[in-house]
């Protein structure tokens, strides 16, 4: 009987040990006499979100705070691309469509056999698209002359 007694002393000893190693280590729980109890820690906090980015800023302008009724000036800045200003458009020499040549020489009024033999003997790749299809067309230029036109530049099948 000693024995059972010894056993049940070492294990509520260790009961008590195990409770005080919980705690903060005093053997005084947190909050413990104060009236508050503290709440277990939620196990699914809410993600944390970064603060957005800051935006540029540019002087106000008298017309953005006139459209607010006079009260704090609108700041806004311009996009990237509006800072660019238009460019003028120069075209080159290689740029020039040889199609061009053609319209001059049909306004220049050459029959359209002395434009066969010159698209012929040049053998020019015109690469022509649709607008410039119409515009050969409405220029009075023959299909014949523009199916020469098509088929000039490639090699013979």
């Amino acid at each position: 009987m000693r024995t059972k007694a010894f056993a049940l002393l070492i294990v509520g000893l260790a009961a008590i040990v195990g409770c005080r190693s919980t705690g903060s280590g005093t053997g005084i729980q947190p909050g413990a006499g104060t009236g508050v109890s503290n709440p277990p820690p939620n196990p699914n906090p809410e993600p944390v979100t970064p603060p957005p980015a800051p935006v540029p800023t540019a002087a106000p302008s008298s017309t953005a705070s006139e459209a607010t009724g006079g009260g704090a000036p609108a700041y806004s800045a311009p996009p990237p691309a509006a800072s660019v200003p238009d460019q003028p458009r120069v075209e080159s020499t290689a740029s020039v469509r040889p199609h061009r040549d053609v319209l001059k020489l049909k306004q220049a009024g050459l029959s359209d056999e002395f434009i066969l033999n010159k698209i012929r003997t040049e053998n020019v790749n015109y690469q022509l698209t649709t607008k410039e299809i119409l515009e050969l067309r409405s220029s009075g230029l023959s299909e014949t002359v523009l199916e020469a036109m098509l088929r000039s530049g490639r090699p013979p099948a």
